[in-house]
């Protein structure tokens, strides 16, 4: 096969698989506005600029001004659809929301394990809607996505009791406000919202500590944890937060790596860090979570 013919294949194979590829489902995350809206912002924006810091040599979007939170949904290539699905809570200092490294790129690795992947933009920046409490509109996003999802499970033709939450960094907040909050932190609005925001598993990866509204019980998921030694004092508030799960005997697998510092996502380097997800996958086959139902 001469280079012109292999070129030529290459090509066709690629257009190919850009047009059978299922587009991402949108749905907004709330019927009407999310509650406590007050201040109008500008359109969403990606505000990373030339010169801004890159991860693993590339760029990232920094996406801004999110007023209207959304669930992004990717379906896996039905020969691998294992039925359980994940919501994906980008970080970004509830400031942002770093929209590739840590929710699209992150949804492509889910789906190639089977798994439906769900990515959620919660509204940022968090001051705008609470100055004292930046964190509360990512902590009602997360628990009104989980009913969301598991009210529409049967649209997604997904298990409603696997699914599970992911968060990076400040994406760690719909996560903890699902799997240790003991009350809805608003208003219900729908018939969703009389459905447990429970996961069935959570995965909080170079996130903060223990908040201190967190209820833990055995009726609480298992977690996943992931943080590098170096990422300043988030090493120690990780750590607290496996603690308190295996003191109240909730099952729990923390990895911790002597290097890595923070923000890395899923892009691999040389750093063995950048290798979690296979230590993630690993732990999703062992409970069951990757079986086809």
């Amino acid at each position: 096969m001469n280079f012109l013919t292999r070129s030529l294949l290459l090509i066709l194979a690629f257009l190919f698989s850009s047009l059978s590829a299922a587009k991402p489902i949108v749905w907004n995350l709330w019927p009407g506005e999310a509650p406590g809206e007050k201040e109008v912002l500008p359109p969403e924006s990606d505000r990373t600029k030339e010169g801004d810091k890159l991860v693993a040599g590339k760029r990232l979007i920094r996406l801004q001004s999110v007023s209207v939170p959304t669930l992004t949904i990717y379906k896996p290539d039905s020969k691998n659809d294992t039925g359980a699905s994940l919501i994906i809570a980008p970080g970004g200092g509830h400031n942002i929301l770093a929209w590739d490294l840590e929710g699209t790129e992150v949804a492509e690795w889910a789906n190639s394990i089977g798994l439906t992947a769900i990515v959620l933009k919660y509204r940022v920046p968090g001051r705008a809607r609470n100055p004292d409490k930046t964190w509360f509109a990512a902590a009602q996003d997360g628990q009104r996505a989980m009913s969301l999802v598991r009210g529409r499970a049967d649209e997604l033709g997904i298990d409603p009791d696997r699914i599970g939450i992911m968060g990076f960094s400040a994406g760690g907040t719909p996560v903890k406000s699902t799997a240790l909050s003991a009350q809805r932190l608003y208003d219900p609005v729908y018939d969703f919202d009389k459905i447990s925001f429970r996961p069935a598993f959570a995965a909080p990866i170079y996130s903060g500590g223990v908040p201190e509204d967190a209820y833990f019980s055995e009726s609480c998921p298992p977690f996943f944890i992931v943080i590098a030694h170096d990422d300043k004092d988030r090493s120690i508030a990780m750590a607290e937060l496996y603690i308190a799960p295996k003191k109240a005997n909730i099952s729990a697998e923390m990895h911790i790596y002597s290097e890595g510092g923070h923000g890395y996502g899923l892009r691999r380097t040389e750093q063995p860090v950048t290798s979690w997800t296979d230590r993630m996958e690993d732990w999703l086959q062992v409970n069951a979570f990757l079986e086809k139902r």
